[in-house]
């Protein structure tokens, strides 16, 4: 027979065999999902790439260029980058005063708007659209586009101040917009690229796992017809060639399915990530359109090559025999004796480097050992399961335990066979641990905030004040302070370990709004005796807080030209304060950043949101790759059920008896798998030590640790009740054919 004849015959041998060998649909459908989970996760990494240079692009074409960095060319406006939040979370806007008519304009819009004027993103239109407060920055004339932003959703605005606003000394002379500018928007929001691209492995690793489980899917058949085809003179080409027919198309189906979601963004246009509310640019991934495709293509040559290589023949000397032997596991008591190493290696290494300047190494540091440990894990179970298999087969002599003889000889031979049934078990409760801890959680500080806020809520905030601001300024704000609001001067300590209690001066009417003593004499009042309101606000302007020191006074003094740098604002009826019109009089009547007013602790929050919110990716990676795994628990169960039904069938001729399928399948499964169990608690826990930092709110769950080996367990139970009863109905069809 000619080569290609040969070659066409084979593949079509491999697809038949596919179809027609026990669980062959079951291996297809894994197949399919294993692909198209790898190419989903590599074409993943393909648009963050995509996604990250173009925000690196657009955020460097619209940075306020500074005249001490250009100072040969002439200064064209004055810029004052400042911050909002809306919905709880921070964002960037820009004042800029037009000092030319020639003045550059950053890329996505047309005109700059007139003085008390604003140019906002769409995403920011729409929410301040959505509190009624569509003017807070001046009147809205246009929006920006999407070359002019970092990404289609991002809150973002340009405002001409009035003059009022604009503060001259302050601000900074700019002569355009372009490349080493400032950069401004959500670059100073996102986590880094390093730190995101390695938050990835949520998915890649689990997408690994699912693809050699799918690929040893019922391999014991496609290891005898490699045998035989060895034993028929066959190379290493012609059982290429059965495998490649048998796994092309389920691995080109789910390439095409795993590359079509990012493939799809190219031509629809900008797509919104649910529940984390983010927008991908379409312009962004049509530039990577190609690399897209050849990563699917690729995630497909990947699954065929390793189709072709995880099936390997007998042993060069044992290659003329058609009877299936023990594969050579000594790559397996490789990684088994590497994974004490480098659990270790994880935890003990990157603590050794300087968190102030190695902060981004010891990460990929760490999350390279995660990763490793995760993958040498299984192999470590097995291996311990192996060298445990003889001892349980000479105790079952003594005892007379059948099902123990079997599993005890089973699980000796076929170390790699339980490596792949506790694989996902072992990866899934790291998983998760990785993905709790990775979601930070509020802080020491800013629970303590949330806290205050829940016991005053917004009856009294904070105003702290600029020294660029004169008394003069400041009087006039306050004057036009809606009316219920009391006004008082907090001078703190200005060593903050000080024993000495802040002083807090007003008006008797606003001092007896706090349940104050009103007297122009200082006076020592112990915090327990007055409002709560002011009781939070002392935990968070004094070192000391049982105690404050109370004068009638005139909030601003006529000693002094300048203003205090915090005021308290209270309701005298102890309800919520008006605070979004406070902070709209802020905005109208005092230079821009000049002055803020917030609750008690509320900086904490905005940033405890933040690391909240990044947790929030972290999650959206992980939870689909704890359900990537838990579907490789169950096609590695589904084949073992089978294989492990059809392998002891026989078994029942020998001993006339059902009960020993129960005992066999609690050897062969259930102790591997709640063994696994066992060890990967506390390969979780070690591993979570290095990253706990419980201030910041980062502490691995116990609960989360409980409520998941739980679950885990009694899958381990399903598993065994489900191979026990296989082996009994597959023992009721068994017939001797020649065995």
């Amino acid at each position: 027979m000619k080569g290609n004849a040969l070659s066409w015959q084979l593949l079509r041998m491999g697809q038949a065999a596919g179809k027609r060998a026990g669980g062959g649909r079951v291996r297809a459908v894994a197949l399919l999902l294993a692909t198209a989970v790898l190419a989903l996760g590599l074409t993943t990494v393909v648009a963050s790439y995509a996604t990250y240079d173009g925000i690196e692009q657009r955020t460097a074409a619209r940075s306020p260029q500074f005249h001490d960095a250009f100072p040969t060319r002439p200064v064209t406006a004055l810029a004052k980058p400042a911050f909002d939040e809306i919905e709880g979370r921070q964002f960037s806007l820009v004042y800029v005063r037009p000092l030319s008519p020639h003045m550059e304009l950053p890329p996505g819009i047309d005109r700059w708007p007139a003085p008390g004027e604003a140019l906002l993103s769409p995403k920011l239109t729409r929410l301040l659209q959505a509190e009624g407060a569509l003017n807070r920055y001046g009147s809205a004339v246009g929006t920006i586009r999407d070359e002019g932003l970092a990404s289609p959703g991002e809150r973002y605005a340009y405002v001409n101040p009035t003059d009022r606003q604009l503060d001259k000394q302050s601000a900074f002379p700019i002569v355009g917009f372009g490349d080493r500018g400032m950069p401004t928007g959500d670059v100073r929001f996102i986590a880094d690229r390093g730190k995101f691209l390695t938050a990835l492995y949520l998915i890649l690793l689990p997408a690994a796992v699912l693809a050699v489980v799918a690929l040893r899917m019922g391999s014991a058949g496609r290891d005898k017809r490699a045998a035989l085809v060895s034993a028929l003179g066959g190379r290493w080409r012609h059982r290429a060639l059965l495998n490649f027919g048998e796994a092309a198309g389920p691995v080109m189906a789910g390439a095409v399915l795993g590359a079509l979601p990012a493939l799809s963004v190219t031509v629809l246009g900008n797509v919104r990530l649910p529940w984390i509310d983010y927008w991908l640019s379409s312009s962004d991934l049509r530039q990577r359109a190609g690399t897209i495709a050849l990563t699917g293509l690729a995630s497909a040559a990947g699954m065929l090559l390793l189709a072709c290589v995880v099936h390997r023949p007998a042993a060069r000397r044992k290659s003329r025999s058609t009877r299936l032997t023990a594969g050579n596991s000594r790559a397996l008591q490789w990684a088994a004796l590497a994974c004490p190493i480098l659990l270790f290696a994880t935890v003990w290494g990157p603590a050794q480097l300087d968190p102030s300047h190695s902060a981004d190494l010891r990460m990929k540091l760490y999350n390279t050992g995660v990763v490793a440990v995760m993958a040498t894990l299984p192999c470590a179970v097995a291996v311990c399961a192996a060298a445990v298999g003889p001892q349980l087969s000479r105790w079952s002599r003594r005892t007379g335990d059948v099902g123990a003889l079997v599993s005890g000889r089973h699980i000796a031979a076929h170390p790699g066979a339980t490596a792949r049934l506790v694989a996902g078990i072992s990866i899934a409760l790291v998983l998760v641990s990785q993905v709790q801890l990775k979601n930070a959680q509020f802080g020491t500080s800013a629970q303590a905030a949330q806290a205050t806020a829940a016991r005053v809520g917004h009856s009294v905030l904070l105003m702290s004040i600029s020294d660029r601001l004169s008394r003069s300024q400041v009087d006039g704000v306050l004057r036009q302070l809606p009316e219920g609001v009391e006004t008082l001067a907090v001078s703190r300590p200005s060593n903050p370990s000080s024993s000495v209690p802040a002083r807090i001066q007003g008006p008797c009417r606003a001092l007896r709004a706090l349940q104050l003593t009103c007297s122009p004499q200082h006076a020592i009042t112990p915090a327990q005796r007055t409002d709560q309101r002011l009781l939070e606000t002392l935990r968070w302007v004094s070192p000391v807080v049982d105690q404050v020191e109370v004068q009638q006074a005139p909030v601003l003094t006529t000693r002094s030209s300048t203003a205090p740098k915090t005021l308290v604002l209270v309701s005298a009826d102890g309800e919520d304060l008006p605070e979004k019109q406070i902070k709209q009089l802020l905005r109208d009547e005092l230079p821009v950043s000049s002055a803020t007013v917030d609750t008690p602790g509320a900086g904490w929050l905005v940033g405890a949101r933040e690391s909240v919110a990044h947790g929030r990716w972290v999650l959206f990676f992980g939870v689909p790759g704890v359900l990537i795994v838990a579907l490789a628990v169950a096609m590695a169960n589904l084949a073992e059920f089978l294989r492990f039904s059809r392998k002891i069938a026989p078994v029942s001729v020998l001993t006339g008896q059902r009960g020993i399928y129960y005992s066999t399948a609690a050897w062969t499964l259930l102790v591997p798998l709640l063994a696994s169990v066992v060890t990967s608690v506390i390969a979780a826990s070690w591993l979570a030590a290095p990253q706990e930092r419980p201030a910041d709110g980062v502490e691995l769950s116990n609960n989360v640790l409980a409520t998941t080996s739980g679950a885990l367990a009694a899958l381990a139970l399903v598993t065994w009740w489900c191979g026990s009863r296989a082996a009994v109905r597959q023992a009721s069809d068994w017939r001797p054919f020649g065995e």
